[in-house]
């Protein structure tokens, strides 16, 4: 293949000759080599392509393939989908087409032992065209086996896992894990008690993953998959509530180490003028928050660190603690970068492809295209007045209590007014016995003596209750030490798996009526007696943001979001169904009931909601069906309760709650 278009430097060589040592390898494809071109920045784009992003996939590239001896029987399966390989009758062409027919009338995605799963030596050329990026999935804590399918136990290996489960980057750093492994089928789980039956098999994790370091590979895995009938998933740092980020007999493709960030303080758009980060799909809120201190300005992310912040994050609509000054997370995206399904590499802008950006700036995460960066805004630098404080039912009971927490409820549209946010969990430890933890208010723009004034009804009522109380108020000159002082030091529950997540948007229209006020609260109060947990937020989105995108519009009029945990003792399938149900219909339902314009947050959803359509994107989910099939005609791109997913299944028997271990099937 000429070096022109198919590039490989001596040292990628020598790697990627080693890596073909596999002993599964067919070792006939020695000659092939990565496949990739040099592709200049296109004139739509605002910002240069990152190096990474300039190699691609082109017809050039695809042709070349197609001429040289060693791949021309296999071309057409990284092919885009609008392309033509060769003469209308040709070899090439017919094999493709009967592929393509074959995907179409397809019930499943292709699984091994099935005649459309690629055999070695497809696997052979995709590895190789991808430069060796190809890997078979391990789970990671499949080394706490002695007797497992992997062949890896290692004692040392398995005690740091199991100490480590817990912690984010543990499965964040990981190419397969996920950090609420209840959805990928509770396989191969951590423990260095293991015995020689124990299971650890791969589950509901995906077969292969793809190291990206570069677009054209991603290219090539998009093109393989859908000309394959493989299942395609997308991760990232594996931190979604439902398990999105796997599935089973998967590709998946890891985005993890796209992690450039370049700071542009003169951009100019038809839209917006001013500076701007190009982040890579890697890039992680706790990297971006540390980039926008060193350049003195705010970007705005979640508040968990380990969050990708332009997968799932932006593409889900993105809460965190600066959207009362700036806006959600999608409404600071000024253009994307992405692989779309049928392979191709585009420039998403409200000018280019602008269908395109409306549906991924809220339109759920992985369902519509691979991003590869975002050109975001970011905002001046601001101080932070942060406050933790906590009190309990014990001095005074449980009514006085909840009279307090009642107080607190009621002033919350007035904390949404003066531009702050806050994060509090009410949670009942043993019956009778309720705790309130504020940790934090954050108080945006405001010092010290403000807060104060802000809050002094409230300490005020406390006061006059008889409830004592513990606060630390602090006043920090920019955001980032606000965030490393309050939020990043929090437990998000990573790798739990006895509990389920579920949230609900509460509209303002629930505080400016005082019956349906009442009623709200009192269905979060019962909640909170049958729950492990109930977490709150007031929070209100600005309204000075020019809405072109597809967030749920049930966030336009927030003024309050929870999210509540329910605990589940009994993780047999029945238990799992049994407590599953009850958290739906018990715990969540009675909040949905008294919230008709409410909604809910995809990212951090009950796994089965219901009416998911409307709880998360209202209106727009008929539009956004509607770009679905325009732009994934194949329903290349699946996730659990996305777009269009009301055409799939997963097919993973009896297990009470859904999971991703079992076959994708069309309904």
């Amino acid at each position: 293949m000429r070096a022109a278009t198919l590039l490989i430097s001596l040292a990628a060589a020598t790697f990627y000759i080693a890596r073909a040592q596999d002993p599964e390898s067919s070792l006939v494809f020695s000659s092939i080599e990565p496949a990739a071109t040099v592709v200049e920045t296109p004139p739509e784009a605002g910002v240069k392509l990152f190096t990474e992003e300039t190699l691609q996939i082109t017809d050039e590239v695809v042709n070349e393939l197609l001429t040289n001896e060693e791949t021309a029987e296999y071309a057409d399966l990284f092919a885009f989908a609008d392309s033509t390989l060769g003469d209308e009758g040709s070899a090439t062409s017919q094999r493709r087409r009967r592929r393509l027919r074959r995907q179409q009338s397809s019930g499943c995605k292709s699984t091994p032992g099935d005649p459309r799963w690629p055999n070695a030596e497809r696997w052979d050329v995709f590895n190789r065209l991808l430069g060796g990026a190809l890997e078979k999935v391990v789970p990671i804590a499949s080394v706490c086996y002695p007797n497992s399918e992997f062949n890896n136990y290692d004692a040392a290996q398995c005690a740091k896992i199991t100490n480590e489960w817990h912690v984010d980057r543990t499965h964040a750093d990981s190419d397969s894990s996920i950090m609420f492994p209840l959805f990928y089928g509770e396989t191969c789980v951590q423990g260095t008690d293991k015995t020689a039956s124990s299971a650890c098999t791969l589950g509901g994790y995906s077969s292969y993953s793809v190291h990206v370091s570069n677009v054209a590979q991603i290219q090539l895995a998009v093109n393989f998959a859908r000309s394959s009938n493989l299942r395609l998933v997308i991760k990232n740092t594996g931190h979604d509530y439902n398990g999105r980020s796997t599935g089973k007999h998967a590709l998946s493709l890891w985005t993890h180490n796209l992690k450039k960030i370049q700071y542009v303080p003169n951009y100019t758009s038809s839209t917006y003028s001013g500076p701007v980060f190009k982040v890579g799909a890697g890039v992680q809120g706790f990297e971006l928050y540390e980039a926008a201190e060193r350049h003195g300005v705010t970007a705005v992310a979640g508040i968990c660190p380990s969050v990708g912040v332009f997968g799932g994050y932006t593409s889900g609509g993105g809460h965190g603690p600066v959207m009362q000054l700036f806006g959600m997370g999608a409404d600071q995206i000024l253009e994307l970068q992405v692989v779309t399904a049928d392979g191709r590499f585009v420039t998403v802008s409200p000018n280019k492809n602008s269908d395109l950006y409306w549906a991924m700036l809220g339109g759920g995460g992985g369902t519509f295209g691979i991003i590869t960066s975002a050109v975001v805004k970011v905002h001046p630098k601001i101080p932070v007045t942060t406050s933790v404080w906590s009190f309990t039912s014990g001095p005074v009971g449980p009514e006085v209590f909840w009279e307090a927490v009642k107080f607190f409820w009621d002033e919350m549209p007035k904390y949404n007014a003066a531009k702050t946010y806050s994060y509090f969990t009410v949670i009942r430890p043993f019956p009778g016995f309720y705790v309130f933890d504020m940790n934090p208010f954050f108080a945006t723009k405001m010092t010290v003596e403000q807060f104060n004034s802000l809050t002094a009804p409230f300490f005020a009522k406390l006061s006059a209750l008889g409830i004592p109380y513990n606060i630390e108020t602090k006043y920090h000159t920019s955001f980032y030490p606000a965030y490393q002082a309050t939020f990043a030091t929090l437990d998000f529950a990573i790798g739990n798996t006895g509990s389920t997540p579920g949230t609900r948007i509460l509209p303002k229209e629930n505080w400016e009526d005082a019956a349906l006020r009442n009623a709200t609260f009192a269905a979060v109060r019962d909640a909170v007696d049958k729950a492990l947990l109930i977490q709150g937020y007031h929070q209100a989105p600005s309204s000075d943001v020019t809405v072109a995108n597809s967030v749920n519009p049930a966030f336009r009029n927030e003024a309050g979001m929870i999210i509540a945990i329910n605990s589940i003792t009994d993780m047999s399938p029945a238990g799992l169904k049994a407590g599953n149900e009850y958290f739906t219909n018990e715990i969540l339902g009675p909040i949905r009931e008294v919230t008709p314009l409410g909604g809910a947050y995809g990212n951090e959803a009950d796994i089965s909601e219901p009416n998911w359509q409307q709880a998360f994107w209202g209106d727009n989910y008929a539009r956004l069906l509607s770009i679905k099939q325009k732009w994934d005609p194949t329903g290349l791109f699946y996730v659990h309760h996305g777009v269009g997913s009301e055409d799939w299944v997963v097919q993973d028997g009896e297990r009470g709650v859904q999971t991703q271990d079992g076959m994708l099937c069309r309904v």
